[in-house]
């Protein structure tokens, strides 16, 4: 609402604020009046500090408006940060995921807030006297509010209530700190602590005109040797640099540089800088390489898009058909048009290959978001965005979120995957809220891939987004051909091989030809699970209701959920034996096997254990380009986007992996991750091979790969979707109610149940469950889940809406009941959930 603004100018001003807080009882806007003093500062997306219910609150400017019929209205107390979070756009777009995706308002602004940024108001207890003198003076003090004075003197300075309760040993009485208050000892106020990122100030060096004099050749008995050659190197760089990096080029001391500023050669100056995360790396100009018939008629829909305002395309291209090239291309027409762009892309993995090519291409205007980046520089990279300084956007999920300005395209590459999905509050889906935003900005959306998810699949024939195929790699080359190995023939043979003679023999030839394979796994450590030879107990976690994996690097067990490890000596807890079998096959042990039998060939491993630091995407990758390895091993993260010509052999050790999980999508994945990790082989001028070692040769899912027919994996899909009545038939909210009692838990979801079944009206949803949910046990809370189908087009989020709020309610009643504590029963919602584990 800009416009109320301006009409408020010269009159009071109204603005609605959406609190920081989860609670659902505080999940609508609040008004407050903008005091003269702030008039100023208060902008749509400001972060301020607002008094509600005796305590201080952050929370977002949402919008001005008109004086409510209120009888009183409180201030605004003060604007926390600067410059505003977000812009008047992004209030809408955060309404549309807190309304579709059932969150309170104020999760949606956290993801628009700069990284580092967001702050909490803590209450923390203050001496207002010398504590020691205190003790001493006072000894009629109880023992109570001795304790608290003890524990304010220990640490020297204020405490948070948090800290304060954990300094007395988990009890902190009320009445006694009540007491020291009102006898002026102690004082409670709330606070607002530091960001944990900042802006950086650095000093820079740069040359007078008399310092260019001065090397001119002007005499001066000051101009030592020491001195002339700062000042050639300085002005060899420019005649302004950091001062750090220019005393470290010139070698000299402090003394030099202070004495050429006295003598008026050098001035200093102090200036805020980006981080930049890639300033050590350099990036090599990128062709533009001409597009063929089918890749120029993609393009020329979407340029057409962009000139009308705005349009939805699912771009479909088989691997290696070029449609990175369609991006950029895309890209550099919206730049021209003074636009902006984003691309997102589902793994980290893949960040550092698209850097490389549009930073390539696009020089410094492409900014990167994601969690890998350290907090400063994520925050430098955010900041650049909203200065403008940075038109194009690469990045995870959460750069969906970025401050771009007259934003007119939106890329997401490999829309099909799961990792689009968050998994923590607000559970939304990029695939959808980039559509959102896309149609608020008036920008295109482009979603593309080789294997569309099913649901973009069914938007396309329906007419929800527009086809662009490219069903060719470019250049002509073929697609990989690929070979199935049935793994059942060794078992019935007694052996038990993790790698077939055929994938063997085909990895030996690497090392007279000079070429490269991938082999993948979509499973980490060395083995699945541990058991005991004795008794047959298998090692599982004290907190999930899971089997611990074995790594053999360290050696421990590990939980993948929860992270808790076992050391070791690994002693049965059942018989007290300590010899074990190792059950399953991990990326570790695909590693030691290849170790042994082919030793001449090295093999670099990425996964989740071994690309834990920072920057370890980017260096195994540039390590495998500059071919220092002949086999990269992996999980997923391998599976898609990799453009590495010389890679002409790809491994599948194990297609099986996925189709075992408990999820409709099974066969989906299946056929998406064979599709895409074929894809990485034959991608240069020598032809690629996939071998795939499976036990299950005649799953159509295998089958459709197999035969690069997509056509027939999305027929016989849907066809088992249509009668199964799953997405893309329906929507779907997957409801999980956890507790650390089961009990607590399986009675909360049975008054879920009971209830959402009274409201969902006949015809318009089906309600499934309560059951356990598959990972029955997970962090030390069991899990029940129930399963909401919604059957009408027009959905249930009124019915959603309400039973929420009355298990809200509920929940309420029993824990008061139970003597629990509110977050001792949790319900977790999602809706258009990728899993139903």
């Amino acid at each position: 609402m800009p416009g109320i603004r301006e009409e408020l100018s010269d009159a009071e001003r109204f603005v609605d604020v959406v609190i920081d807080a989860p609670a659902r009882q505080l999940d609508r806007p609040f008004t407050y009046r903008v005091p003269p003093e702030l008039a100023t500062r208060v902008e749509t997306g400001s972060m301020v500090l607002v008094p509600l219910q005796k305590r201080l609150q952050v929370g977002y400017v949402l919008c001005f408006r008109t004086r409510p019929e209120l009888p009183s209205i409180k201030d605004v107390q003060a604007v926390v940060d600067e410059p505003p979070a977000f812009d008047d756009s992004m209030p809408d777009l955060g309404s549309c995921v807190a309304e579709r995706y059932r969150c309170p308002r104020s999760q949606a602004p956290r993801r628009v807030t700069p990284p580092g940024r967001a702050r909490k108001v803590v209450e923390v207890v203050a001496p207002l006297v010398d504590v020691r003198e205190a003790l001493d003076a006072l000894p009629e003090l109880s023992g109570r509010k001795k304790e608290i004075l003890r524990a304010l003197s220990r640490s020297g300075g204020p405490l948070t209530i948090p800290e304060l309760r954990e300094a007395l040993g988990g009890r902190l009485a009320s009445a006694p700190l009540k007491e020291l208050e009102e006898e002026g000892i102690v004082v409670r106020r709330y606070v607002v602590p530091k960001p944990k990122a900042s802006r950086i100030r650095i000093r820079v060096a740069e040359i007078t005109a008399a310092g260019k004099g001065a090397l001119a050749g002007e005499e001066s008995a000051h101009f030592t040797h020491a001195r002339r050659h700062l000042l050639q190197v300085l002005l060899e760089h420019g005649g302004r640099m950091r001062l750090a990096d220019l005393q470290r080029a010139s070698r000299t001391s402090s003394s030099v540089v202070r004495g050429c500023v006295e003598s008026g050669w050098v001035r200093l100056d102090v200036e805020e800088r980006l981080r930049d995360p890639f300033a050590e790396r350099s990036f090599p100009d990128v062709p533009r390489h001409t597009l063929d018939p089918h890749q120029e008629e993609a393009l020329r829909r979407i340029v057409a898009a962009l000139e009308d305002g705005g349009g939805v395309f699912l771009l479909q291209g088989v691997t290696g058909s070029g449609k990175t090239e369609v991006y950029l291309h895309a890209i550099e027409h919206a730049l021209g048009m003074g636009r902006t762009a984003m691309v997102l892309v589902p793994e980290i993995a893949l960040t550092p290959q698209m850097v490389q090519r549009f930073k390539g291409r696009l020089g410094e205007e492409v900014a990167v978001l994601h969690s890998r980046l350290g907090l400063g520089e994520r925050y430098d990279q955010w900041r650049g965005i909203k200065e403008g300084r940075y038109r194009v956007v690469i990045g995870a999920r959460s750069a969906l979120f970025a401050p771009l300005r007259h934003l007119g395209l939106i890329v997401i590459d490999e829309e099909h995957e799961t990792t689009y999905k968050e998994g923590s509050p607000p559970r939304y889906h990029a695939r959808e809220v980039a559509r959102k935003r896309a149609e608020l900005s008036g920008a295109v959306l482009v979603l593309g891939s080789a294997t569309p998810s099913l649901e973009s699949h069914h938007d396309m024939r329906n007419g929800r987004c527009a086809p662009l195929v490219l069903p060719s790699r470019v250049d002509g080359r073929p697609l990989p051909g690929m070979e199935l190995v049935d793994m059942r023939e060794f078992n019935a043979q007694g052996e038990r091989a993790i790698l077939s003679p055929r994938l063997l023999n085909s990895l030996a030839q690497l090392q007279r030809s000079g070429e490269q394979a991938i082999l993948f796994l979509n499973r980490r450590g060395f083995a699945s699970f541990l058991q005991c030879r004795g008794c047959g107990h298998i090692f599982r976690c004290r907190d999930c209701s899971v089997s611990l994996c074995y790594h053999a690097r360290g050696p421990y067990l590990l939980c993948h959920h929860c992270n808790w490890a076992l050391r070791p000596p690994f002693v049965c807890p059942q018989c007290g034996n300590r010899v074990h079998r190792y059950a399953g096959v991990g990326t570790e042990r695909v590693e030691e096997e290849l170790r042994k039998l082919l030793p001449v060939l090295k093999c670099l491993r990425m996964d989740a254990d071994t690309t834990s630091r920072k920057n370890a995407h980017w260096d195994i990758l540039e390590a495998f380009r500059r071919g220092d390895a002949q086999v990269l091993l992996g999980t997923q993260m391998i599976a898609k986007g990799l453009d590495i010509p010389s890679v002409t052999l790809v491994g599948v050790i194990n297609a099986d992996t996925s189709l075992a999980f408990p999820d409709f999508r099974a066969g989906e994945r299946t056929y998406q991750l064979l599709t895409q990790v074929s894809g990485r082989a034959g991608r240069g001028d020598l032809p690629g091979k996939v071998i795939v070692q499976t036990y299950c040769p005649e799953h159509y899912a295998i089958q459709a790969a197999l035969r690069s027919d997509p056509e027939s994996f999305y027929s016989q899909e849907l066809q088992f979707r249509r009668e199964a009545m799953y997405p893309p038939f329906c929507r779907l909210a997957n409801l999980v109610v956890s507790s650390p009692l089961e009990e607590h838990a399986r009675c909360a979801a049975e008054a879920l149940s009971e209830d959402l079944r009274s409201r969902v009206p006949h015809g318009k949803g089906v309600v499934l469950g309560p059951a356990p949910a598959p990972l029955f046990r997970l962090k030390g809370r069991y899990r029940y889940h129930l399963t909401l189908k919604i059957l009408h087009p027009r959905g249930l989020e009124e019915e959603l809406r309400a039973g929420i709020r009355a298990f809200e309610g509920w929940r309420s009643s029993f824990c008061r009941r139970e003597g629990i504590a509110p977050e001792d029963l949790s319900l977790a919602v999602d809706v258009d959930p990728v899993t139903l584990l």
